[in-house]
Parts: C-alpha cells; sequence; structure tokens
C-alpha cells in the first residue's frame, strides 16, 4: 500500500501546461472525504421511524450544539460537492480529451451515482418538501413494466412508510463506498493517460506531482477551506430548503414541487413534456448526455471550433435550472414552451449532423 502510494503521489507524471481548472478534482476528493467523516459521525442521531425522522432530527438540532455542527457541515459539503462537481464537467468539455473513454466513463458514472446518494439522502428528514419530491420521483417507477408492484414494495404500504426510510438510509449509506471504488478507477485511469487535455502533450514536458503539483493542490485546498469556512460562519442555512422545516402532511401538497438545485435541470426537462413516458425518457436522454456529449463535439469539431457546441449545452444548462426552479404558470410557462421548441430543434440538428458525418467522413 505504501508502495501504490509512493509511486502515485511522488513519481507520478503530469504535464506541465496544465492548469489551476484542474484542482477542481482534488477540492472533490477533499470534500468527499469530510462527507464520509461526518455522515459516519451523524449516523447514531438518525432514527428510520417515518413518525420520528422528522422531530428527531430537528430535536438533535436545537438541542444539541455538535449535532447542528455536523448538519450544517454535511449538507454544505454535498452542496459544494455538486458545484465543483459541476465545475469540473463543464472543464473537462472544454480541455479534455475525448478519446480518453475509461476516464469519461468512470467519472459520469461518479456523477450518477452522486445524485442517487444526494436524493436517498434528500428523502430522509421527511421534510414537507422532502416528502413530496420523493413521491413525485419514485412514482416515475410507474411507467416501466409491473412498475406499480415495485413501487408497492419499496413503499412497503400504499405511501412512504418506515420500511422505505429504512431502504433509503441503507442505500444512502452503502453507496458512497461504490463511489469510492469508482473514484479509484477514476484516478488510475488518469495518471495512467497523464491528465491528458486537448492539447497535444509531449513527454518531454512532464513533470513529477512531488513538489509542485503537491503545494499547488495544498494551496487550491486551502482557498477552498477559507471560502467553505465563510460559508458555515456568515450563512449557516444558505442551502437548506425552507419547506423542509416543516413536518410533512399528506394532506397538504407544497404550491411547487421540485429537488435540490443540482438536479433542477432534469427535473425541468421532466416536467416540461405532458406524457409522463416520453418525460422519463427525456430525463434519462437529459443526464445521459454526459456521456455521449464529447463524441458528439469530436464530430462538430471537424466543421466549427469546439467551444460553440459546449458553451451552447452550458446555456442550456442554466436555462433547465431556472425553469425547474420556478413553477409552471405565466409567465415561465412561456420559458416551458420555448424550452420544447429549442430541444426539437436540438434534437433535429443532432440527428441531421450525425447523419451528415457519418455519410461524409
Amino acid at each position: 500500500m505504501y508502495v501504490l502510494l509512493h509511486i502515485f503521489l511522488i513519481y507520478a507524471s503530469l504535464p506541465l501546461n496544465i492548469n489551476f481548472s484542474y484542482n477542481f478534482g482534488v477540492i472533490l476528493l477533499f470534500i468527499f472525504i469530510f462527507l464520509l467523516i461526518t455522515g459516519l459521525m451523524s449516523v447514531i442521531f438518525y432514527n428510520s421511524s417515518l413518525e420520528m425522522s422528522f422531530y428527531n432530527l430537528i430535536l438533535h438540532s436545537f438541542n444539541s450544539f455538535f449535532y447542528f455542527t455536523l448538519r450544517v457541515i454535511h449538507n454544505t459539503l454535498a452542496n459544494l460537492f455538486f458545484l465543483f462537481m459541476f465545475f469540473h464537467i463543464f472543464r473537462s468539455w472544454f480541455f479534455t480529451s475525448s478519446n480518453n473513454l475509461f476516464v469519461l466513463t468512470t467519472g459520469i458514472a461518479m456523477f450518477l451515482v452522486s445524485c442517487a446518494i444526494a436524493f436517498f439522502g434528500y428523502c430522509l428528514p421527511m421534510g414537507q418538501m422532502s416528502y413530496w419530491a420523493s413521491i413525485v420521483i419514485f412514482s416515475l417507477l410507474t411507467v416501466i413494466p409491473f412498475g406499480v408492484l415495485i413501487l408497492l414494495y419499496l413503499f412497503g404500504s400504499f405511501s412512504i412508510s418506515s420500511r422505505t426510510l429504512s431502504l433509503l438510509f441503507l442505500l444512502h449509506f452503502i453507496t458512497p463506498f461504490v463511489l469510492l471504488i469508482l473514484f479509484f478507477l477514476h484516478y488510475n485511469y488518469l495518471h495512467a493517460s497523464l491528465s491528458s487535455n486537448t492539447f497535444k502533450n509531449d513527454f518531454l514536458d512532464l513533470t513529477s506531482f512531488y513538489p509542485l503539483f503537491i503545494f499547488l493542490d495544498a494551496f487550491i485546498v486551502f482557498l477552498f477551506l477559507t471560502f467553505f469556512l465563510f460559508i458555515i460562519f456568515i450563512s449557516s442555512y444558505l442551502f437548506f430548503e425552507s419547506a423542509n422545516f416543516l413536518a410533512f402532511n399528506t394532506l397538504v401538497t407544497p404550491l411547487h414541487i421540485y429537488p435540490d438545485w443540482f438536479l433542477l435541470f432534469p427535473y425541468a426537462a421532466l416536467r416540461s413534456i405532458d406524457n409522463k413516458l416520453i418525460g422519463v425518457f427525456l430525463l434519462i436522454f437529459i443526464l445521459l448526455f454526459f456521456f455521449y456529449s464529447p463524441v458528439i463535439n469530436s464530430l462538430l469539431t471537424r466543421l466549427t471550433h469546439f467551444y460553440t457546441f459546449h458553451t451552447v449545452l452550458i446555456y442550456l444548462f442554466f436555462l433547465l435550472m431556472f425553469v425547474g426552479s420556478n413553477p409552471s404558470v405565466y409567465p415561465y410557462s412561456l420559458v416551458v414552451i420555448f424550452f420544447q421548441f429549442i430541444l426539437y430543434i436540438l434534437i433535429f440538428i443532432y440527428f441531421f449532423l450525425l447523419l451528415f458525418l457519418n455519410e461524409t467522413f
């Protein structure tokens, strides 16, 4: 173990032309380690009973400063994890070669697993918003064959019950270790390919990971800690949803049901289509788009500058977040109609270019 760490941390070779945007991965690793620590320490405070899960968390938060600090740190780190993960993905669109299929595949698999972990954890407090958001997401299973039976098995009743919370708690506890395995695979493939980017790396322009990149990563982590402590001490509830401070009520539906901000873009795509089955396919299409966007980018590079396509995707990403964070009433309903129109045009252009490029090249 010591020899492997020594090889990867001391003698690992990296190209000199990488910039500060490559430090997002180090920040993500730092956040993930502290998420594991705070999550394991928070386990002793959770009660998976449907009636007591919310009150147990609220009472512990107000009566125990230790648990209050743990919960604020864990929630803030989880949101910052997705913030820097999006930065990391957007950076990879512009600076990473699409030939590193193993790096891309493991990276996007980590993103999908992280979304699942975040959803499991979002449902655990059973506040008003988390309860109804989990009802909406679980109801998507009804579009598959025998989906109603699967949903009944997961609920253990005709609605969310203590059995559901126990299952979600178990999944929220286990899946981070799956993410840890994916991280080691991602890290291994990354350094095996010399962290290659879009610019051709010369094997003569390599340097060892130590000491340059060690001190550079330490400096970036120090800047992140400053930013993180500023959020903790100045705005502790910045990433908390206000509706989740109310106990869930099965008889009162919130006026606008929405997930956390990092899941708004697939949720907006789901909500913009009237048909549930088509909406679920569109949701899966949006999530899996991270997989084949570098491949499309490599095709479009033959026709235009490679920044154009992914710049449009980033604008579309923020548009979807805006649509998902607002209720589907006027004037936001006009944005949904505009999004549907743009989406159909982009799908048509995508298939047209795919056929045209395959015939041309």
